[in-house]
């Protein structure tokens, strides 16, 4: 089959993963999803790794150091020079992943950026250091939901503030998305929108689990006023990147 049939016959046996939030089971399995992209090429089967890696907390979780990240990252980046839409969607994920963790050093109490280019990444560094006391860094006029997510993260509203970490990573996806459809990008925007859906449709199992665990533990250590812990703090930390070894 040639290539472009191959992408063709490829995009058009995934199917559609409807919006965000509106259905708890994913329309197709982890499993499934794996067979389809044994269809890709060789070298877009490497490239949609790394993609994956760099944009998933299990695949960034191994690395010690934010820079090593920044540097894997650079690296992704670099590697997708022939895709410049999947090279911004990179970008683009990465500066998101800059700005939360920029309001969760803030929560924490930190008074400064600090040396922000050590774990800060793209375009917004300058600007987060120079408006640290801001709620929205001094994007708010442009990006409206980072001052959201400092009020949510205030709130401790860690579902609402997950809901709205995805509703953004999700609206980059479909912007790049309307300009492809039976190509590698395509392949590749889908894969990662199939993650984030992927990740929602764990939550209640994974809350559930946490609760009993913390109840489990009360009990053990006689410990009282947990009654609230398991509440998704950690729901963050996905500690399952859902498409390694997936192209392998």
């Amino acid at each position: 089959m040639s290539r472009p049939h191959q992408y063709i016959a490829l995009v058009t046996s995934l199917p559609h993963l409807g919006k965000l939030f509106s259905r708890k089971d994913v329309p197709i399995s982890k499993f499934r999803l794996k067979q389809r992209l044994a269809m890709l090429e060789e070298e877009h089967q490497r490239l949609m790794r790394e993609m994956v890696e760099v944009t998933a907390w299990a695949g960034v979780a191994k690395y010690d150091q934010d820079i090593e990240v920044i540097r894997r990252a650079n690296q992704v980046i670099a590697d997708l020079k022939a895709y410049p839409d999947l090279q911004d969607l990179v970008r683009v994920r990465m500066e998101t992943r800059t700005l939360i963790a920029a309001l969760r050093r803030r929560g924490r109490g930190e008074d400064t950026a600090g040396d922000i280019q050590n774990w800060g990444f793209g375009r917004w560094c300058s600007r987060i250091k120079a408006n640290w006391n801001d709620p929205a860094f001094g994007l708010g006029h442009f990006m409206p939901w980072v001052a959201e997510a400092h009020r949510l993260m205030q709130s401790e509203d860690h579902i609402a503030m997950e809901r709205l970490t995805l509703t953004e990573v999700f609206r980059q996806l479909d912007q790049y998305g309307t300009r492809h459809e039976f190509d590698f990008e395509a392949v590749g925007i889908y894969v990662l929108r199939w993650v984030i859906v992927e990740r929602w449709s764990r939550y209640d199992e994974e809350e559930a689990r946490e609760r009993l665990q913390s109840l489990v533990a009360a009990a053990l250590n006689g410990l009282q006023g947990l009654e609230k812990s398991g509440s998704g703090q950690e729901f963050l930390k996905d500690n399952s990147l859902s498409l390694e070894g997936a192209t392998s």
